[in-house]
């Protein structure tokens, strides 16, 4: 009976939609939430690269793959709502599970991150219009004949950069027979809305202009091989 009135206290001091610390909330309603929240803070846990090509309209970049996150941190006030983000959602779970640890009461987590946002034509500040990077008529042109494997990948993505080795190997190898096209996602954000690469990397083989087949995640040299046969 004890246990049983102490959890009833406790469920009725934090309040019905605030029980718990971290929430992950799709990029509608992350906005919607954080337009109802007029002392939230919105921190972008990307590096400052990332944040220049555009960001959230009023968010406080704190790179999390750097100290700034450690330094920066203390000056947020841990009573108020805190909302974060980062590209896909990978950092942002991390920075959630840190800013947890120090205490910070309520947290909202941006489902698929920045990218989620962008591809839901919400809005953003200080966008670089040469993100579009390489247009569909000129992809269409390199893809059009032979054997074409694209990658696309980002600097920051700990699964592209393992595979980089193996695909320079592999690219070396099948020279005259596959040719390989890589493009940072961050820099071509037209071409991998179009080709839905909501993960990375993302893989596609193209046999004289039609897609075969596609994957994601990490492959080793076997795996890549056996998908552009």
């Amino acid at each position: 009976m004890k246990n049983i009135i102490v959890t009833l206290l406790f469920i009725a001091g934090c309040g019905m939609a605030e029980c718990q610390t971290n929430q992950l909330l799709t990029p509608e309603v992350f906005a919607k939430r954080l337009h109802e929240t007029p002392d939230g803070q919105l921190v972008d846990v990307r590096t400052p690269e990332e944040f220049q090509k555009g960001h959230l309209k009023n968010a406080l970049n704190m790179n999390i793959n750097s100290s700034d996150l450690e330094k920066r941190a203390p000056y947020l006030d841990k009573e108020k709502p805190l909302f974060v983000y980062c590209y896909m959602g990978g950092r942002s779970a991390k920075a959630c599970e840190y800013f947890k640890k120090m205490g910070f009461k309520i947290i909202y987590d941006m489902q698929g991150g920045y990218s989620a946002w962008t591809d839901a034509n919400l809005p953003v500040e200080n966008r670089n219009t040469l993100n579009a990077g390489i247009n569909m008529e000129q992809f269409n042109q390199l893809k059009a004949s032979g054997k074409v494997l694209v990658d696309i990948n980002a600097p920051w993505c700990a699964p592209c950069v393992k595979m980089k080795p193996t695909l320079d190997s592999l690219e070396t190898a099948w020279k005259g027979n596959v040719k390989v096209l890589r493009f940072n996602k961050d820099d071509n954000q037209q071409l991998a809305k179009t080709l839905e690469a909501t993960e990375l990397p993302s893989l596609y083989f193209f046999n004289d202009g039609k897609l075969v087949r596609k994957a994601s995640g990490y492959k080793d040299a076997a795996a890549l091989t056996e998908f552009v046969k």
